[in-house]
């Protein structure tokens, strides 16, 4: 009976000392996969940030081109104004030089 009995212990402790490493290896092995999904999360997160730069920089240079045109738009109205009320001064006056005389 005690042969049976030790028997049954060293089976035990033999199964236990599988499972002690089969468990090591699967935390191992899924210690690698979350590295590996980690750097790949990690790639992803830069090729995305370097998308989103390019594309701010894209609309920051178009709004500055768009803000140049109004700018120069605005200028040409200015001076397409200006030079409505000097005709119109010059109309009422009778004429363009007679006071600089």
């Amino acid at each position: 009976m005690a042969d049976h009995a030790q028997h049954a212990r060293d089976a035990t402790a033999e199964r236990a000392g599988q499972a002690k490493d089969t468990t090591a290896q699967k935390a191992q092995e899924t210690k690698q996969l979350g590295e590996e999904k980690a750097g790949e999360a990690q790639h992803h997160a830069q090729s995305m940030t370097g998308a989103a730069k390019e594309k701010a920089s894209g609309a920051a240079q178009a709004t500055q081109e768009k803000a140049a045109q109004a700018r120069d738009g605005a200028g040409s109205a200015l001076q397409q104004a200006g030079d409505a009320v000097k005709g119109a001064f010059n109309k009422v006056t009778g004429g363009g030089d007679a006071g600089n005389h």
